[in-house]
């Protein structure tokens, strides 16, 4: 007979990472929306586009997505730290 979900240690474990990710998903998307007010007020006033800051942007939208689709089972691995940190670039995806 099979145990159910809850006697399964590695269930437990997974879980506590969720609660963790949820609270850095959390600080993330507080961070997100700085740097989204920031860069709009630098290409207001200087009418370029902050290359650096934009990496940033792009970078911290896919960690973001990695955190919401380890929280919704869609992947097993966990996000940073315990994969290298999402790279910017436009063409990675």
């Amino acid at each position: 007979m099979a145990k159910p979900g809850y006697a399964n240690q590695s269930f437990w474990f997974r879980l506590i990472f969720m609660l963790f990710y949820w609270c850095v998903l959390n600080v993330a998307i507080t961070v997100f929306g700085i740097l989204v007010v920031v860069v709009s007020v630098v290409r207001l006033f200087t009418r370029s586009e902050p290359m650096t800051l934009s990496a940033w942007l792009r970078s911290l939208g896919v960690f973001m997505l990695q955190i919401i689709d380890f929280l919704a089972f869609n992947q097993e691995e966990k996000p940073f730290p315990f994969q290298p940190w999402p790279k910017g670039d436009k063409n990675e995806q």
